[in-house]
């Protein structure tokens, strides 16, 4: 082999020499391209995972707060005389969870997909629903529209959706049959009968309702029993004023 030959040789091998330095630069730089791309995404995700857990300790407060304002107004049925003190109490404390809590959930959500932390907050969503009815109920003996909802509580009506609403509907009747089992034993026979009618009502319209929206079928059910209990002391009512009253 002559000198050009070796010097070709050489060349290529100096060529091939450079060739894989270059690759090693390239690959190196790479790296680190993805596993810059992966801590961000570990940032990401850590952020989203934290926001999402403060999401639901708030939604366990408000969950919390509800009942104790439920319970509240539950009481208040023991004294006709207390009432409107105890529906006064109870609007404060719904106010009162609005602005500690609500605003809370709603200044975390507010930038970012509100469906993407749904499932974190909607538990007390469903409570404060269920308790804001709840009185309403009891204060204009009628159900509350959606936006009239709003507007007595335009935080958690931002995140509020047609089908929160009427899943807070359905444990509204919980609250009612509760309330009718406590009346027939004190004398509020006619409440029982007013909140018989009123759920008639609704369960009319959640089965017509569930036949559209396959999620309502399970709170339709839970509209249903509870329809089934009222009925039931409502009769039992019947039959005990029946036995009381003179023969012919």
């Amino acid at each position: 082999m002559g000198d050009k030959g070796e010097k070709r040789i050489k060349l290529n091998e100096n060529v091939q020499q450079e060739m894989s330095i270059q690759a090693g630069h390239d690959d190196a730089k790479n790296n680190n391209d993805i596993a810059t791309q992966f801590v961000k995404f570990q940032m990401e995700l850590d952020r989203k995972n934290d926001k999402y857990e403060r999401l639901v300790k708030s939604s366990r407060d408000i969950t919390i707060a509800s009942k104790r304002c439920i319970f509240l107004l539950h009481r208040a049925l023991n004294d006709s005389s207390k009432q409107e003190e105890v529906l006064l109490e109870a609007k404060n404390k719904l106010d009162e969870i609005q602005i500690k809590q609500w605003s809370k959930i709603i200044a975390e959500v507010d930038n970012d997909d509100r469906y993407l932390y749904a499932r974190a907050y909607w538990p007390g969503l469903e409570e404060f629903v269920e308790a804001m009815t709840y009185y309403y109920y009891l204060k204009e003996s009628k159900l509350i529209s959606l936006s009239q909802f709003i507007d007595l509580a335009p935080l958690p009506g931002k995140l509020l959706t047609a089908y929160d609403f009427a899943a807070g509907i359905a444990d509204l009747s919980g609250e009612l049959m509760r309330l009718c089992i406590n009346a027939s034993g004190s004398g509020g026979e006619s409440r029982c009968y007013r909140i018989c009618v009123f759920i008639r009502v609704i369960y009319k319209r959640f089965v017509g309702l569930s036949k559209k929206i396959k999620g309502l079928t399970k709170k339709c059910h839970q509209v249903q029993q509870n329809l089934a209990k009222i009925e039931n002391t409502c009769y039992e009512l019947k039959l005990r004023k029946a036995e009381v009253l003179p023969s012919a």
